[in-house]
């Protein structure tokens, strides 16, 4: 068995389109912590916002999955998506190079980061749901789970790398400059994508007499059906919920209330990093050790171990980030096997001419909740204090991997694609 895995991970490494891929996916990555960090510190430290302009801030960024991310879903599979790629990724740079020009200008307000953080937000739709969709056409399914993980160890490498350096060029310069940062990273991204020539299978054409109503009900249909992939939606969506409330207020309640530095508060998000990193690492090894299906439960509740860190935090600034950095640690950890392994599911049992439209309804539900999340975090930030609001989600984290208890996980003891390919999953689609 290691010698066929060694050997498809030597074929796949000398696939050069998806070397490319992986260096864009690096790329877009690094951009996007870099801006995860970055845009709350915009809204704190540049405009001195509320906790409820913090939530109204984190909504509008994921507002768009509710919006369109089901049309997004149905767009992605009638369409070449490295072309979309490629205009989410030059739309999303283009939009945050507008944040530190509006600085200079002296026109920035909270209302144009609501903007910007909206737009930026239809590109991380399509982004995010093409690129799911597109490593199938580049790798072997055999190949998946491997490159998954490698895809993951690039987000990791930028979770560790990326808010450090938001923090530092926050400290030193000013938080929009970070914003140029993100940018060029994902210009980096567009620029790489033009350099895969594989040809791609379009599923369904755009002509098609189907309408588009008809087809996502088909992506709904099969989302909720399977009882395994009602599960990840099911468990995503409350997790997805209760994160969002937390981290509403989470960076103001450690700039205000904690007197952390954004140095320190880069420090902490490397913590998560670090687990991402490790979580990459492990989860293949995982997966043929304890089955498919255990991994994706034990994800969940590590990754939900990481909630009650933030309201617990006491000490010293060092003290204090590290306690912080602990939790984020759990989060990167767990968040990091529940990714790989969940995508490498779904793009193993949906079948190639849906898995936009399934992609889209995971992420309408999961990220879809980012929003609601927020707002309600911000609620509670304002009426009750942020601490309330962490370990409320904290508390909502730990009922999502409830949740899992009721789905067929735990009898899934698949310890690779192949045997799921061979499981009960010929009716799909």
């Amino acid at each position: 068995m290691d010698t066929s895995i060694n050997q498809n991970q030597e074929r796949m490494m000398g696939n050069k389109g998806f070397r490319t891929f992986w260096l864009s996916h690096t790329a877009t990555q690094f951009g996007s912590q870099v801006a995860f960090l970055g845009l709350p510190l915009v809204a704190s430290l540049t405009l001195s916002a509320t906790p409820m302009e913090m939530g109204i801030l984190g909504a509008l960024e994921y507002a768009p999955f509710l919006f369109i991310g089901l049309f997004a879903g149905v767009w992605v599979d009638r369409f070449p998506r490295r072309p979309q790629l490629i205009l989410s990724n030059v739309g999303r740079a283009l939009l945050l190079a507008l944040i530190p020009i509006a600085s200079f200008a002296g026109v920035l307000s909270m209302g144009w980061l609501y903007i910007i953080a909206f737009l930026t937000g239809i590109g991380t739709v399509f982004f995010d749901i093409a690129y799911q969709s597109y490593l199938p056409a580049l790798v072997n399914k055999e190949q998946l789970v491997k490159g998954n993980s490698l895809l993951e160890g690039s987000r990791s490498a930028a979770q560790m790398s990326g808010p450090g350096l938001a923090g530092a060029i926050v400290q030193f310069t000013a938080a929009p400059v970070a914003m140029l940062t993100t940018s060029l990273a994902f210009l980096i991204s567009a620029f790489s994508l033009l350099f895969i020539k594989r040809d791609e299978e379009v599923s369904s054409s755009p002509g098609a007499k189907r309408g588009l109503w008809e087809d996502i009900r088909e992506g709904l249909r099969l989302s909720f059906s399977e009882p395994l992939l009602f599960g990840v939606i099911r468990c995503s969506g409350i997790f997805n919920f209760s994160w969002s409330v937390m981290f509403s207020v989470y960076v103001l309640y450690a700039i205000e209330e904690l007197q952390l530095s954004s140095g320190w508060l880069g420090f902490v998000y490397g913590g998560m990093g670090v687990g991402f990193f490790l979580g990459a690492s492990l989860v293949h090894k995982a997966i043929r050790k304890f089955g498919m299906g255990p991994v994706v439960v034990g994800s969940a509740a590590i990754a939900a171990c990481g909630g009650p860190f933030a309201p617990l935090a006491v000490g010293s600034d060092g003290m204090t980030a590290l306690i912080l950095s602990v939790g984020q640690f759990f989060f990167g950890l767990g968040i990091s096997m529940w990714s790989i392994s969940t995508l490498s599911l779904r793009q193993t049992i949906v079948p190639a001419h849906l898995q936009g439209r399934v992609n889209a309804t995971v992420r309408f539900v999961s990220w879809g909740a980012y929003p609601l999340g927020s707002l309600v975090g911000g609620y509670l930030g304002n009426a009750f204090g942020m601490r309330i609001a962490l370990i409320a989600g904290a508390v909502g984290l730990a009922v999502s991997v409830s949740t899992l208890l009721f789905t067929p996980f735990l009898r899934r003891k698949e310890k690779s694609v192949q045997e799921l390919e061979k499981g009960n999953f010929k009716g799909i689609g």
